[in-house]
């Protein structure tokens, strides 16, 4: 009961957008006729407004009506010819709920389970299904457990839960558009904002209560035991899970690499007892709530499923055999190979070994980090940040306001000390595998470890745990590093890429003052290093309009359209790594300025047309090896 009157507030809070809209309007309307019999000269001001405002509505909330497109559908589909198993589950499922069983089954790289239905006529009319079921469940859960979760994504379908949740969103997006057409601190967007927020709340109660409904269904078929034991283990796969991507998976990503065998890699680090032997109840105490979830808090939704046992009985779909889930693929191996070439090959990234992902994308992301905290440090004082101010913040009486401005809030005594240690752990990995003296290497148990030329794992983590608080234990990790050779003005630089398929990306163009006669060196900042490219001859002359002359405008318009890609492939451009710039200088103004020096030679060069911001992209790559003028 509760459901459906919420559902109708929802519907009728619908209605309500198009209400205040004509209202508003109306209101213009009123106002356009006053004035033009009483003030002629302020009609034409007014009627201006009316149109925009009638623009920014009209065009926004046709979106509730008209369909949208609908994106194509993620992941690997299973015919039924090619998994029996899983189709006659999810067959036995449907039935028992009295619902269509889905039009797809499709396997993706989620720790989660959805549906979908791209209905239309404002969900009168059904569309086709989809059901969206993750690798890493299937991995994680057993059969019983998999008949909670089909039977509860078959409990929305049977409740018709897809059919107006798809014009909700539409009508959540025109809201959206409607206040940033208005802009949020004018009157107009600030009236619609309160209506977005309360609407917005209401479409989420009404979701929370979907979820319900959807756990009932599901806990008739499963029975209580087997649902309560879904529930729990989705919590431990959903926290193992995101961890696994951070730490793991996603570690060549900025180096165009993907991990091969990524759900493998999932299996060995949950063999892990620590990442296996989660605290669940204490995660599920620890669930933060807000009015504008979409589901509740997994302990009421046990709760409610434990109060409902006795009136549920027995489950109503019994799998043969209690075993894991991912039994009930046929062919588990090639469907989950299938689903992780999709991800290469949407994400534009390389299928490579663990070890190298590791070795080169952790050194990559471990740069980055170090850059951004230097940037934070630089920002925390008018000194050149380096390796040495570091320490000294960390030694002296500003350790906790550095700690708090790396961590972005207000922390204890001893969170100050742990945000200090971990910030030196990071620059002392950088400082040593850029100086060659340790590498990345792949570990389950936890990431960003190194090790020396002998093999022998770094205890970076000892080196520095006595540093923050203390000036001659900072005095003495700088003499250790620069016993390494490493100085006490050392920054951290982003290193070159090893490069995915489609090249790197470019972040900054500058096309510059000609050499001779239709020769332009046009010099590309990219995430990969500093790339220099000369538009030829018959280049120059294919770029439109047809003249013997082209305007920088033309030039830089038609020097933007080159990618990564084809810079890489050109024989004629020259790619110069970032740890082979010595130093930048760049000079902003009419005609730009730069002067890159490396290798102890300086070239210089002025540009006629820059796109992108040029200061933040060599910023990124060079920092602390950039003047600007």
């Amino acid at each position: 009961m509760l459901a459906r009157l919420r559902t109708a507030v929802a519907v009728a809070m619908l209605v309500g957008i198009f209400v205040l809209a004509a209202g508003v309007l109306g209101g213009l309307v009123v106002a356009l006729v006053w004035v033009l019999r009483n003030a002629p000269a302020g009609a034409a001001g007014l009627g201006f407004l009316l149109s925009s405002v009638g623009f920014v509505l009209v065009v926004a909330l046709l979106r509730v009506f008209r369909q949208a497109t609908p994106d194509a559908p993620g992941g690997v589909a299973l015919s039924p010819e090619r998994e029996p198993a899983l189709w006659s589950l999810v067959r036995q499922a449907a039935e028992a709920v009295a619902t269509h069983p889905p039009d797809e089954i499709r396997l993706v790289a989620d720790a989660n389970a959805a549906v979908s239905e791209d209905s239309r006529w404002l969900g009168l009319v059904p569309g086709t299904r989809i059901l969206y079921v993750g690798v890493p469940l299937l991995q994680t859960l057993t059969r019983s457990q998999l008949v909670f979760v089909l039977g509860h994504e078959m409990g929305h379908y049977s409740e018709r839960h897809t059919a107006l949740s798809g014009v909700t969103r539409r009508g959540l997006v025109a809201l959206v558009e409607v206040v940033d057409g208005f802009g949020p601190r004018r009157p107009l967007g600030r009236l619609f904002g309160a209506y977005l927020a309360l609407y917005a709340r209401v479409v989420r109660a009404v979701a929370r209560g979907q979820e319900l409904d959807a756990d009932r269904w599901a806990a008739a078929l499963a029975g209580p035991e087997a649902s309560v034991s879904a529930l729990r283990a989705i919590v431990g796969t959903a926290a193992s899970w995101d961890r696994f991507v951070q730490d793991h998976a996603t570690v060549g990503n900025s180096v165009g690499m993907v991990p091969h065998g990524v759900f493998a890699g999932y299996a060995q680090f949950l063999s892990v007892p620590a990442h296996r032997d989660v605290d669940v109840d204490r995660m599920m105490a620890e669930e933060r709530r807000s009015p504008l979830d979409t589901h509740p808090p997994t302990a009421r939704r046990v709760q409610r499923i434990e109060k409902q046992a006795p009136e549920l009985g027995t489950a109503a779909v019994v799998p043969d055999g209690d075993e894991p889930a991912l039994r009930v693929l046929t062919d588990p191996v090639g469907a989950i190979a299938e689903v992780e070439a999709h991800i290469a090959r949407e994400s534009s990234l390389t299928p490579v070994a663990w070890e190298g992902a590791v070795e080169v994308g952790g050194r990559r992301r471990n740069e980055e980090r170090a850059v951004r905290v230097m940037s934070l440090v630089d920002s925390l004082t008018p000194e050149v940040a380096d390796l040495s101010l570091v320490v000294h913040l960390a030694t002296h009486g500003r350790r906790r306001e550095l700690a708090e401005r790396l961590a972005g809030h207000e922390l204890d005594d001893p969170q100050a000390l742990d945000v200090l240690r971990s910030v030196l752990e990071l620059l002392v990995r950088c400082a040593l595998v850029g100086a060659g003296h340790a590498t990345y290497v792949h570990r389950w148990d936890r990431p960003d470890v190194v090790v020396d030329e002998a093999g022998t794992e770094v205890d970076v983590a000892g080196l520095v745990e006595a540093v923050p608080g203390n000036p001659a234990g900072g005095e003495w990790l700088l003499e250790v590093l620069r016993a390494e050779g490493i100085s006490r003005t050392w920054n951290p630089a982003v290193s070159s890429r090893v490069q995915g398929p489609a090249g790197p990306e470019v972040l900054a163009v500058l096309v510059t003052k000609q050499n001779w006669r239709y020769a332009h060196p046009v010099l590309y900042v990219t995430d990969a290093g500093l790339a220099i490219r000369t538009l030829g001859y018959r280049e120059y002359h294919s770029i439109p309009p047809i003249s013997p002359q082209k305007t920088p405008a033309q030039l830089l318009e038609h020097s933007t359209r080159v990618d990564g890609l084809r810079l890489l492939v050109d024989p004629t451009t020259e790619l110069v790594p970032w740890d082979e710039v010595e130093h930048v200088t760049y000079v902003d103004g009419a005609r730009p300025r730069l002067t890159v020096r490396r290798s102890g030679r300086t070239t210089s060069y002025s540009a006629v047309g820059v796109a992108g911001d040029v200061v933040q992209a060599f910023g990124t790559f060079v920092y602390g090896r950039i003047s600007l003028g």
